[in-house]
């Protein structure tokens, strides 16, 4: 699963506004303006040349220590920090920064000392040293929410995501980027949005939230493309495509993960291409096609190993055994499964040689003599397995023809039992959904049953009685009252108008005239509520609806429009309704009091209720993003 992690590090650039000010007898302005661009320089080059960057670096570190400005000293320190860090020469990273760190917090300047506390995190992050990264972290973050400084506040928690993702611990990750989404959208920065909610989509995959996955995945897709991030688009269409697989939508599946592959072909990103390949081979497996299956991972192992990619080697071969175990063809599957054994365990030596390289870095003083006895040993032992590689490669083939079969059958039946019981829990949520409509209908059905005989029936009854008074008396020749008569009349004109009212409920007459635009205009038109002010964005709604699609969207603006003005205390409610080629968006925010969402299902209201058994008629997707004192966000979309 492929997630977007901008480079979130604290850029100097921004960072040093005492560069600028508080010039000393000693010092001039013009001084400050040449170390700030020394800095600059320093941190421009930190990639591309480090030699330049540390020259400058320390250019600034010197000078400021000549002349005694303490605060351009810490800006230097974590400037040499930052180039370190970046050139992956942790051990110099961490010994600037935590001078760095000392200074900024000896100057008593917090922003200075957040800044220092992020890269360090960063720094023990890159160097796989989790608990240290996250003490950093999170007291940069503490740090940053006192400040009040929002935007830096965003990007720490982005940090803090990335973290725990790393760790396999997601469902930490998600409160994080949610934050962060909050903020950037508070803020109006619709890049950092965009690439939130690509980050989100692919953390919902993994916790198995497919639904959620497919929405951010969707929307990273759109706002992507309005800010020509092109390149990174793919990202998104491609976890879009791992959602709908999880929801078993196949289809769907492959329509995504084929647009990704062709961007990425497109610009060349190959180790995107090997990845978005697999996952479009177990598509297509799903589909019953296994040939296309086959030549999508021998294209996806032949692009991974080009370009050296073992991870998507691997797979590629693993699937690749699977396939050729489900043709018959033994020798292949035991030539992929051999090499898929041989990547994975270059892999594990990688990773076993990286945990020694940071228990060297945490541990200055190693016991190096035993360390030589370990390395003796273990050379011992291979030199044993060797002799015994040639008669074990013997069982173990004819291990694998057996458990090839035995797998391939056992596949297959698992296969055809997790289809089975998708489809039952397909049936039960269909009958469960046309039970709650039908429920509704019938509550429906029996309010207007109640209005029409308290209401019209009552004023009907009115109305008989006068009528065969009039009617006796003339059939008598006796004078009839004329107030009498103007009884009857009024009478029959109040059913006549009740019975109108009814009907609009029922309804709307704007809806079946003007159409469901106007219709919601002049349904908010009618609110008589000065203390909110409600606004209203259209787009794309030009065409009339199918009737039903416009009367069900309708109910959930009127049953969210009124549960806001009952519930919400808000002084300000946005409803914007835009349709697109893949269906139709509603989205209703409040700046209300919000409220906790955890207990949501469980305490579901009917007004809710009622909109998620509309939804459910359209087949359509519900998400409500809200939190004590945050006002509430209900988007709705209905595909076309």
């Amino acid at each position: 699963m492929k997630t977007f992690c901008r480079p979130f590090l604290a850029l100097l650039i921004g960072c040093l506004p005492s560069l600028c000010r508080a010039a000393t007898p000693e010092t001039v302005p013009d001084e400050r303006q040449q170390l700030k661009q020394w800095l600059d320089d320093s941190y421009e080059y930190r990639f591309s040349n480090p030699d330049s960057s540390l020259y400058y670096g320390f250019k600034v570190l010197d000078a400021a220590k000549a002349s005694n400005l303490r605060d351009v000293e810490a800006d230097a320190l974590r400037s040499l920090s930052t180039t370190y860090q970046a050139q992956g020469d942790y051990p110099r990273a961490l010994e600037y920064g935590f001078e760095a760190l000392r200074l900024s917090r000896e100057l008593d300047d917090p922003l200075k000392t957040a800044h220092t506390l992020n890269i360090l995190g960063i720094t023990y992050d890159q160097q796989g040293n989790f608990p240290e990264a996250l003490h950093h972290y999170r007291e940069a973050y503490t740090m940053y929410k006192a400040l009040g400084d929002d935007e830096w506040l965003a990007m720490i928690a982005v940090n803090l995501g990335i973290l725990f993702k790393g760790q396999g611990e997601y469902e930490q990750v998600i409160p994080y980027y949610r934050d962060a989404y909050a903020i950037y959208r508070k803020l109006g920065l619709p890049a950092e949005t965009a690439f939130c909610e690509t980050n989100l989509g692919s953390v919902f995959y993994y916790t198995q939230q497919y639904d959620s996955c497919v929405y951010y995945s969707l929307k990273a897709e759109k706002a992507l493309a309005e800010q020509g991030y092109l390149q990174i688009q793919p990202t998104a269409q491609s976890n879009a495509g791992l959602g709908y697989f999880g929801l078993g939508r196949f289809g769907e599946a492959k329509d995504y993960l084929e647009k990704a592959l062709a961007a990425h072909r497109k610009y060349a990103n190959k180790k995107e291409i090997a990845f978005v390949l697999i996952q479009l081979a177990q598509v297509y497996q799903q589909l019953g096609q296994p040939r296309s299956s086959y030549g999508l991972l021998t294209e996806a192992r032949q692009v991974a190993e080009e370009i050296g990619s073992a991870k998507e080697a691997m797979d590629a071969s693993k699937l690749l055994a699977a396939y050729y175990a489900g043709q018959n063809d033994y020798r292949r599957a035991y030539e992929a499964y051999a090499a898929y054994s041989t990547v994975k365990d270059t892999l594990f030596e990688e990773e076993k040689a990286r945990a020694l390289t940071n228990y060297r870095i945490q541990y200055e003083t190693g016991k190096k003599e035993q360390q030589i006895e370990i390395l003796h040993q273990e050379t011992a032992i291979q030199k044993l397995q060797l002799r015994q590689r040639g008669l074990l490669l013997l069982v173990a083939l004819g291990v694998l023809l057996a458990g090839a079969a035995t797998a391939y059958l056992l596949f297959k039946q698992r296969r055809l039992k997790a289809e089975a019981r998708l489809q039952h829990a397909i049936s039960q949520q269909q009958e469960k959904a046309t039970h709650d409509v039908l429920d509704a209908e019938e509550r429906e059905r029996r309010r207007i049953a109640a209005d029409l005989h308290d209401g019209v029936g009552q004023l009907l009854s009115s109305a008989l009685l006068s009528l065969k008074f009039v009617d006796k008396g003339m059939r008598a020749g006796e004078p009839i009252p004329l107030e009498t008569i103007d009884r009857a009349i009024q009478l029959v004109k109040e059913s006549y108008e009740e019975m109108r009212d009814i009907s609009h409920q029922m309804m709307p007459n704007a809806l079946l005239k003007s159409g469901f635009v106007s219709a919601v205009r002049e349904f908010i038109g009618k609110l008589d509520n000065p203390s909110i002010k409600i606004s209203l964005h259209v787009s794309g709604l030009d065409d009339r609806l199918e009737e039903r699609t416009e009367t069900i969207l309708y109910r959930i603006i009127q049953e969210g429009v009124t549960n806001v003005i009952k519930h919400a205390a808000a002084t300000s409610l946005a409803i914007q309704l835009t349709r697109e080629t893949e269906g139709i968006s509603l989205t209703i925010e409040d700046n209300g009091i919000g409220f906790d969402a955890s207990g949501l299902v469980e305490k579901t209201g009917m007004g809710l209720k009622n909109i998620q058994d509309r939804i459910a008629i359209l087949k359509g997707f519900l998400e409500i993003d809200t939190a004590p004192s945050k006002g509430t966000l209900l988007s709705v979309f209905v595909p076309s």
